[in-house]
């Protein structure tokens, strides 16, 4: 199953579209981001962990300087800093249980081939 959400889901809103809500709709929106980015997590599905890495950056990108004062916000950010550093942990593990399965398929080829050769 993929969590993509479209980018379009990030846009900015000016003060004057949501009057009092500018900086909780953005935290929001990062915290949904996050649960979207955690359940793919934990459902191993890489696939859509890359279409939500793509949509990160947008979301990245309605940030500006003013942001930086809602410690919602702030909060929101640094969960799904956590989430990512949980992400990578399980890329690094996924990168060497393959190359530990690629390594067997070789080594299971070489004896194969060994054999062959001798009968």
């Amino acid at each position: 199953m993929i969590y993509h959400v479209p980018s379009s889901s990030y846009s900015a809103f000016s003060d004057a579209d949501r009057p009092g809500e500018y900086m909780s709709s953005k935290a929001r929106l990062f915290a949904d981001f996050t649960e979207r980015l955690r359940n793919a997590l934990a459902n191993g599905d890489w696939e859509g962990i890359a279409a939500l890495d793509d949509d990160c950056g947008a979301l990245i990108a309605t940030l500006q300087d003013e942001d930086a004062a809602d410690a919602e916000l702030r909060e929101a950010i640094e969960a799904m800093a956590e989430v990512y550093a949980k992400l990578q942990a399980a890329g690094r593990s996924e990168r060497e249980r393959l190359a530990l399965e690629l390594t067997k398929l070789s080594q299971s080829k070489q004896v194969t081939q060994a054999y062959t050769s001798l009968g």
